[in-house]
């Protein structure tokens, strides 16, 4: 029976390593990556401009919150996980790119605000099996937000720039929120 589970266990890793190569076209061997950072030369800069889609309750879910939460107007306290939708329009249908992976914190005693590190992974074409980290404080009052691109990976390898949000639509009594998303971000 113990060979039984041995024979599994090999036959399912090598299935998940095949599985891994084919989802992710960009080699991320540590020797692929030690040859590509032999080779750097000039920077790039890439524009981005995509939507991202939160669904409370389906896309976005609470893990925790304080035992002071509901009593807090600003709702301080409460931790969000999300795997949002990132599509190229507005339209929760529209062409898919990726994902919005992290989480989100209401960390202002003063204002309905969340802080949100996350990472877009990307699942499109043209970045498949790359991502973007993102960093920032966002008050909802604010018409507009800027958060930091801390890193990335793939064809974002040493990323660093700038991520500015506009909500596009928000909905208060369902928790459903699209995002427009525009990065400028310097990588190699």
């Amino acid at each position: 029976m113990a060979w039984k589970v041995s024979i599994f266990v090999l036959v399912f890793w090598k299935w998940m390593i095949v599985a891994m190569a084919i989802s992710h076209p960009i080699d991320q061997s540590p020797k692929a990556v030690g040859e590509w950072a032999n080779n750097l030369r000039q920077e790039k800069v890439s524009k981005l401009h995509f939507f991202c889609h939160h669904l409370h309750g389906t896309t976005a879910v609470t893990i925790a919150k304080a035992a002071t939460t509901d009593a807090s107007p600003t709702l301080f306290g409460l931790l969000d996980t999300r795997d949002d939708p990132v599509t190229v329009g507005p339209e929760k249908s529209s062409e898919r790119l990726g994902y919005a992976q992290g989480i989100s914190a209401a960390a202002s005693l003063h204002e309905i605000s969340s802080f949100d590190p996350f990472t877009f992974v990307f699942t499109n074409e043209e970045f498949n099996g790359s991502s973007l980290a993102v960093m920032g404080s966002c008050p909802l009052s604010s018409h507009s937000c800027e958060a930091a691109v801390v890193g990335g990976g793939g064809v974002f390898r040493l990323a660093r720039g700038v991520a500015t949000t506009k909500v596009y639509y928000l909905n208060f009594t369902t928790g459903a929120a699209s995002v427009e998303i525009n990065i400028v971000v310097l990588h190699y």
